[in-house]
């Protein structure tokens, strides 16, 4: 009998949770073994669970999808990593491929496509659109100088701190975290925390 793959789902919307767990546990071989509402939890739950996959979405509270993978690439590198978003992958495809994901399904896709990755990956396989990873050009504005400051908040964004982390780091208020990753995503043309991440992953900080 072939062994069941374990799975864990982390992701804070519960409907799209119970969902996904019932479409996948129609299946034979897969097993879904806990569920997460956010990336901290996740954490806790991978250490005793010990799952073969994770189904992840990038978008959760308290720690997004990105810093958890970070974690997850570090401590549990056995563990294959499958992103989900409703952005399509053209978009953070390429920063979870090398951050250590095996694979990335949008929302929006056939449920089939979920049991597809998780069998995939399970296997050691990557699970991306190759059409999506070709070498592209940075759209980030790699020009602008950051500040000292801006620049001490954003390492401690892309190592995944929290707000509150940062705050405590800094010896600055919660607010004026929030403040500096305003004003980081207006200097460098980021929409989003993953697009700091990937920014900073080219940034040349000071040695």
């Amino acid at each position: 009998m072939t062994d069941m793959i374990k799975v864990i789902i982390a992701d804070d919307h519960a409907i799209l949770t119970k969902g996904i767990k019932m479409f996948v546990e129609q299946t034979d071989d897969i097993e879904v073994i806990a569920e997460a509402k956010d990336g901290e939890e996740l954490l806790d739950m991978v250490k005793i669970e010990k799952p073969n996959v994770i189904l992840m979405d990038i978008d959760m509270p308290k720690m997004n999808g990105i810093s958890a993978l970070r974690q997850i690439d570090l401590k549990y590198s056995s563990v294959k990593v499958v992103m989900l978003s409703m952005h399509p992958e053209e978009i953070y495809g390429n920063t979870s491929r090398k951050l250590g994901a095996f694979g990335y399904v949008s929302k929006t896709s056939d449920p089939s496509k979920f049991i597809e990755a998780i069998r995939t990956v399970n296997a050691g396989e990557l699970y991306f659109d190759e059409s999506n990873h070709s070498p592209k050009t940075n759209k980030l504005r790699n020009q602008r100088k950051l500040s000292k400051r801006e620049s001490e908040v954003l390492q401690l964004i892309a190592s995944g701190k929290s707000n509150k982390d940062i705050a405590e780091e800094l010896n600055i208020s919660d607010k004026t975290v929030s403040t500096y990753k305003v004003r980081l995503m207006t200097k460098v043309g980021a929409k989003s925390v993953v697009d700091l991440v990937n920014f900073s992953k080219n940034y040349p900080f000071a040695r």
